[in-house]
């Protein structure tokens, strides 16, 4: 079966709590879109939905919402028509350190599911976290049609996924930042990072 992905990463958000541009914020000298983009393997085709930047590789498609603020699912609607490839992982600029978990959860998919999606330690589903196929993820978002204003949970509750469980050592790549606070244990935490079973590898 074709295994090959790409990656949408959603830049929107208002980061009221961030009293900022997230995607813009610093990480290890990077700015968190740049941050996490590097940490996409080279060859991964890259769709971002958000702003546009001069500083882009002219390899990253860049798509924006019609309406901006409609929320995830509208961003994943608005970028999901550049997407080529059998599976596409959902990635968001406000968890850095989670395109790392793609090779363990490519491991777990088949013809038998619509994806491999993370639960963390408490038990929740972290749907940017997520490896989709591509086409069960255009046929729901047919069927919740229009997109602005749905929720994730709505759209994750009409595909058949499998769940993935990390273990202890690789839940620091789950690492949300929503609050300057956040950056800075960030920061701190990846001076000391586990090497997960899989490593993703460096664009």
């Amino acid at each position: 079966m074709d295994r090959r992905w790409s990656a949408l990463i959603l830049t929107g958000g208002t980061s009221n709590r961030y009293r900022t541009a997230k995607s813009e914020a610093i990480l290890q000298g990077k700015t968190l879109i740049d941050y996490l983009i590097s940490s996409i393997p080279a060859g991964v085709p890259i769709v971002i939905v958000g702003p546009a930047r001069d500083e882009f590789a002219t390899t990253i498609r860049v798509v924006q919402e019609d309406s901006p603020g409609g929320g995830p699912v509208a961003g994943i609607a608005a970028g999901l028509p550049l997407i080529e490839t059998e599976y596409v992982s959902i990635l968001a600029t406000d968890m850095p350190y989670s395109a790392a978990l793609v090779p363990l959860l490519m491991l777990d998919l088949s013809d038998e599911v619509d994806g491999a999606i993370v639960i963390d330690q408490e038990g929740f589903q972290q749907p940017f976290s997520g490896v989709y196929r591509t086409s069960a993820l255009k046929r729901v978002l047919e069927e919740i049609a229009p997109a602005s204003g749905q929720s994730m949970r709505k759209l994750l509750n009409q595909l058949h996924v499998k769940h993935v469980k990390l273990s202890a050592d690789e839940t620091h790549l789950l690492v949300d930042i929503d609050t300057p606070e956040d950056l800075i244990k960030a920061s701190v935490d990846s001076l000391a990072r586990i090497p997960t079973r899989n490593e993703s590898g460096n664009r």
